[in-house]
């Protein structure tokens, strides 16, 4: 990786280097200026370094989601003078870290995540100590206890869950807190349907090909079934649900060209890509052919949890794990969802 890629950040992220963290960030940032990266390699960090060439954090599902979770982090947040430790395990582009920026706390950022292309767009928008390695082992590369605030968003498709509690767990400093946003399967009936009267073992080997590994994917996948599965789990990690909001989106493709866009360009379908084991135009060019053998128009329910933990017994207030409070997206950040 060429060392110009974080030069513009050098100063920033020396600014981040803050107590403990300092040691253990300053290597980091070198390991990954250098290009010695860890394990984070092979056919994960192929895929979401293609999915960021076409990543949009600027409108649908991600943009509302980043603008409902910036909007409680800075309700929660807001009697707080001092510096604000946050890490975000899966930063994508930057684009909530950036969001946060607008808090009037002080604030020492860093973004996890497998992907070099992922890490130049967020350190390219955000002020952060970029870090290389898969979230599943965030302990071996941050330092634990040290965070106020750790972002898991939308990375269950890729991280064991139980792992990913315990790592997080491990990483929060006392009273800190865990965003988790996760997709649920509650969502996917129509898409279990379709790959049943389309894909799984039909006579065409390409469509049995797309089947098979989609069926991979999904077996992979540790995304809940529903928010009472992950209740149980985040039980299991010693962590309480602090607050809870459970949102829906009603989606609609009317074309093969924007279910290729959702799942293709903006990563939705990435957990496929991955199981398929080709090169990544191959992958695309057997994507676009499947969109294609699809029906539309093409509906179906996007269910969201976005949820608060913290540790037990370090919070009051914290919610009983059936209590929910549902909405609906915000029609103006749907528009174009």
């Amino acid at each position: 990786m060429s060392r110009d890629v974080y030069k513009s950040q050098s100063a920033p992220c020396a600014a981040l280097q803050c107590g403990a963290q300092s040691a253990l960030h300053r290597d980091s940032r070198a390991t990954l200026v250098e290009g010695r990266t860890f394990e984070a390699s092979g056919m994960s960090q192929r895929v979401h370094d293609a999915v960021a060439r076409g990543y949009n954090s600027s409108e649908g599902i991600i943009a509302a989601k980043n603008k409902i979770v910036g909007e409680a982090l800075r309700e929660r947040w807001a009697e707080r003078s001092a510096e604000l430790r946050v890490a975000d395990l899966g930063v994508g582009d930057g684009a909530l870290l950036e969001q946060m920026q607008t808090m009037e706390v002080p604030l020492c950022m860093t973004g996890l995540d497998v992907s070099p292309a992922m890490l130049r767009l967020a350190a390219s928008r955000v002020r952060m100590t970029p870090v290389q390695g898969y979230a599943e082992h965030a302990l071996k590369y941050l330092a634990a206890g040290h965070f106020d605030l750790v972002l898991a968003h939308f990375i269950l498709a890729y991280v064991p869950r139980p792992a990913l509690l315990e790592q997080a767990r491990g990483l929060l400093a006392p009273g800190g807190v865990l965003s988790i946003v996760t997709s649920t399967k509650e969502c996917g009936t129509p898409f279990f349907e379709l790959l049943e009267r389309r894909f799984r073992g039909r006579a065409n080997p390409l469509r049995r090909f797309i089947g098979w590994a989609a069926d991979r994917a999904l077996a992979r996948s540790t995304v809940p079934e529903d928010f009472a599965e992950m209740a149980a789990d985040i039980q299991a990690a010693g962590l309480v649900v602090l607050s809870r909001r459970t949102l829906r989106s009603n989606k609609v493709f009317n074309a093969p060209e924007e279910a290729y866009r959702f799942g293709v360009e903006e990563g939705w379908g990435a957990g496929f890509f991955a199981e398929a084991g080709l090169p990544m135009g191959i992958v695309r060019s057997i994507a676009r052919w499947g969109v294609n053998q699809c029906d539309y128009p093409f509906n179906f329910t996007h269910v969201t949890e976005i949820v608060e933990v913290g540790r037990a017994g370090e919070h009051r207030g914290a919610l009983a794990a059936n209590e929910e409070v549902s909405e609906s997206w915000p029609a103006e950040l749907l528009r174009q969802a």
